[in-house]
């Protein structure tokens, strides 16, 4: 089956991303006409923001009056979810996971069924900045055939943004690269914050003097790319300033002292790329970082 703008989408999951993606899709003249969610207000909060969707009570309701049903549910009920559709011939089946692979269909027993996933490569947080936050962003796509797949990536287009098409195989270590950028960076920033504390300096303080600093590595590194962008002691090959981290941590957050370190070594590589280090500095900064892991020097 072709699909296209006029394909009839149907929402099962109202979270931040279904929610967010499906008010995108209406901006963008796509026909999102129903919505079931487990909780009913999640779908009423949705539906209030796309024109002429519908809430529908069931999943199978849903699957009765649509030819594309999004499943943007938590991952692990996305099987169950899928397994419960009696499925139509040319319909397509979506989920938006970033880790799973279009096995989580595998209970979809029709062959005239289309797969594909589409998952958007962003941190969502909420349904009132989600839907702007699409512009720009990058979508990984698998489908199982032409039809699909080229309707997604039509689809990545019409919402301003890019799209990757994925081998199954590569899932899982794409999705890495999205958890270290999204959550664990968000966790950093928490932890890089929490030390202001000991500066007598509130986290909410600390945040809006860091946050600066933040979007600034993003202009340089937009502007300059990588190993350009990358600065600091490391790149400089300032060892009396890695001598006096590693010590304060011991002092002060030991808890941190192998974090910081392990941190520091893997990305050691890149602060060489410059060319701005001799192999002196660089085997001085290896070694001290090194005996903070328990690394074996390589």
């Amino acid at each position: 089956m072709n699909y296209s703008k006029d394909s009839k989408i149907g929402f099962i999951g109202c979270g931040f991303v279904g929610t967010s993606l499906g008010i995108a899709l209406s901006r963008a003249g796509y026909d999102v006409t129903s919505v079931y969610s487990r909780t009913r207000g999640s779908a009423e909060k949705m539906i209030a923001r796309i024109p002429d969707a519908t809430y529908v009570p069931s999943i199978q309701g849903v699957a009765d009056i649509v030819d594309v049903i999004f499943i943007t549910t938590v991952d692990d009920v996305i099987i169950s979810m899928a397994d419960s559709i009696s499925w139509r011939p040319t319909q397509a089946a979506i989920h938006c996971s970033g880790v799973a692979g279009l096995n989580l269909f595998d209970g979809i027993k029709s062959a005239e069924v289309s797969l594909g996933a589409f998952h958007p490569l962003q941190a969502f947080s909420s349904i009132d900045r989600g839907p702007d936050s699409i512009k720009g962003i990058t979508f990984a796509i698998e489908g199982t055939d032409d039809s699909i797949k080229s309707y997604l990536t039509n689809m990545a287009h019409d919402l301003e943004a890019n799209a990757i098409n994925l081998k199954p195989e590569d899932k899982e270590i794409y999705h890495v690269s999205g958890v270290m950028m999204g959550n664990l960076l968000t966790e950093y920033v928490a932890i890089s914050a929490d030390l202001w504390e000991q500066i007598g300096v509130g986290r909410e303080s600390a945040l809006k003097a860091l946050l600066p600093m933040m979007k600034q590595v993003t202009r340089n590194l937009e502007t300059a790319g990588i190993p350009g962008a990358i600065a600091g002691p490391y790149v400089r090959g300032d060892i009396g300033t890695v001598e006096k981290h590693i010590n304060v941590l011991k002092r002060r957050n030991p808890d941190l002292l192998t974090f910081y370190c392990e941190l520091a070594l893997t990305g050691f590589r890149f602060a060489q790329e410059k060319g701005t280090l001799d192999a002196e500095t660089v085997s001085e900064i290896t070694s001290l970082l090194s005996e903070q892991t328990g690394r074996v020097r390589k």
